[in-house]
């Protein structure tokens, strides 16, 4: 039976390199440990792409992988959701959604603050940013293809409640 994931790499994946120095490494928690980290991490980010091409090849369609790269990409819209939260049972800080029309990004609308929002209340969010994509790009979408799980550190909107204002501080 495969071990189970540690849930403080899985966490530390979602940062930016800077940030996970800054937090495990010498100034940290010292849990860095260099090139075992940086393939935790890397698995970690990629580890849905790993699991896809060992089941493929547990499979013996080494034949059909070669074979997805000369197929022709198809034009399906697909809807892409950025959560900004620690873990899943943590509440959501912000959310941004975006709309992909096969490789091409036609439409992203602006993270926004969560805070307070009940499960319902995001839930019609999505429902009405999702309608209004098919409204507006005339696209039919069948619902939502992927969701992205980011650290609510990397939340791009200011001003942010996470964030430390320096300069109010010092007034």
């Amino acid at each position: 039976m495969p071990t189970r994931g540690r849930d403080k790499c899985k966490q530390c994946s979602k940062l930016s390199i800077e940030q996970v120095l800054q937090k495990h490494g010498a100034e940290g928690d010292g849990c860095w440990e260099g090139k075992l980290c940086n393939k935790r991490r890397t698995y970690y980010k990629k580890r849905d792409y790993y699991n896809r091409n060992r089941r493929l090849k547990y499979r013996g369609e080494k034949e059909s992988a070669a074979q997805l790269h000369s197929i022709t990409i198809p034009t399906v819209p697909a809807v892409v959701i950025h959560f900004y939260r620690q873990r899943k049972d943590e509440p959501l800080h912000a959310l941004k959604v975006e709309l992909w029309v096969g490789q091409q990004k036609q439409a992203t609308l602006q993270p926004v603050h969560t805070l307070g929002w009940t499960e319902a209340q995001v839930k019609d969010y999505i429902k009405k940013a999702l309608t209004s994509f098919c409204q507006k790009y005339e696209v039919k979408i069948s619902g939502i293809a992927a969701t992205v799980e980011l650290a609510p550190c990397l939340c791009p909107l200011l001003p942010c409640p996470l964030k430390i204002d320096l300069n109010e501080e010092q007034s």
